[in-house]
Formats: structure tokens, C-alpha cells, sequence
């Protein structure tokens, strides 16, 4: 049995809705109460559950974008691009990018889903970490939309001009 139209919506709002959302538990509801997730950049250990998606991820909530760009789907799961925007603050990559506090930290990345009764069981995430920066993280994704794909593939997922 194949991915569903209705899974896909599903894994497009948790990257949107979810990651993106102002609250710890804004994820929770695209996911099964078990869900695996593991996030390989640095993060050895998987979060199993949903508070162990809080304890990880509550940090980033509100400071965090990670709109989609394409999906892949297979009869197991489906897979899709992203990228990933990142409030730079004090006590957030402020270290790294000290004179761009209030900035994006940007990156491109992939995840493979899996669901079960329509929610995500499993997300495994598969990204290098920041890649570049922008000032407005609409800007830079807008830019990226109107790009060919040999272009987008040939940028590393940071800075383009006016972002």
C-alpha cells in the first residue's frame, strides 16, 4: 500500500505547521505518540515519543522554518527537500554569527517519513548544519522558487543576493 495524497498533506503541515510553529508541541499533532525521529547532524540518539520530541526540539520553537520543496514518494514512505531557516540569537548560532543576531541561519536538507493511520511514525532528518545566511527567510525561499533545479542544485543552500 502506497503513501497517500492525505499523508503527504500530513508531512507538508508538520514541516510547515509543526517545525515552524510557535509552540514545543506544535509537531505532536502530525505525529504517532510513539514516533521515532532522529536527527543524524550531531545527534546520535533518536527521540522516541513525544516528549522526547519536546525535550529535543523545544528550543527552536518559534525561531524555527523549515518549508518543503519537493516530495518523493514510495510504496514505504515518502522523502522530501527542505530548507531549514534559523533565528540567529545570542544564545542561538549567535557565536557563530555574531554581527547577524536577528538574522537566518539557512540550509538545505532531506527527511524520510514514514506513517502509520495517517500520522508520522518515523522522520529521520539528513542535513549538514547551516549553510549560509539571509536577512528575510521569505525572500531567499521565494528566490529559490523561481530558480531552475540546476541552479538550486548548484547553490549550497545560503546566501542568494537581496536575501
Amino acid at each position: 500500500m502506497g503513501v497517500t495524497e492525505a499523508e503527504i498533506e500530513v508531512g507538508r503541515r508538520l514541516f510547515v505547521e509543526g517545525w515552524g510553529g510557535d509552540t514545543p508541541e506544535a509537531p505532536l499533532q502530525f505525529m504517532t505518540e510513539d514516533v521515532v525521529m532522529r536527527d543524524i547532524l550531531g545527534h546520535p540518539n533518536a527521540m522516541h515519543g513525544h516528549q522526547g520530541v519536546i525535550d529535543f526540539w523545544g528550543k527552536s520553537a518559534g525561531h524555527l522554518k523549515v518549508p518543503p520543496e519537493e516530495f518523493f514518494v514510495s510504496d514505504n514512505g515518502a522523502s522530501l527537500t527542505w530548507m531549514a531557516y534559523v533565528r540567529i540569537r545570542k544564545d542561538r548560532l549567535g557565536d557563530k554569527f555574531p554581527d547577524k543576531i536577528g538574522w537566518w541561519a539557512c540550509g538545505e536538507g532531506m527527511s524520510r517519513l514514514e506513517f502509520r493511520d495517517g500520522l508520522v511514525c518515523l522522520e529521520v532528518d539528513y542535513w549538514a548544519g547551516p549553510q549560509g545566511v539571509c536577512q528575510d527567510w521569505e525572500a531567499h525561499l521565494n528566490a529559490r522558487a523561481v530558480m531552475s533545479r540546476a541552479e538550486v542544485g548548484a547553490i549550497t543552500g545560503g546566501e542568494i543576493k537581496g536575501t
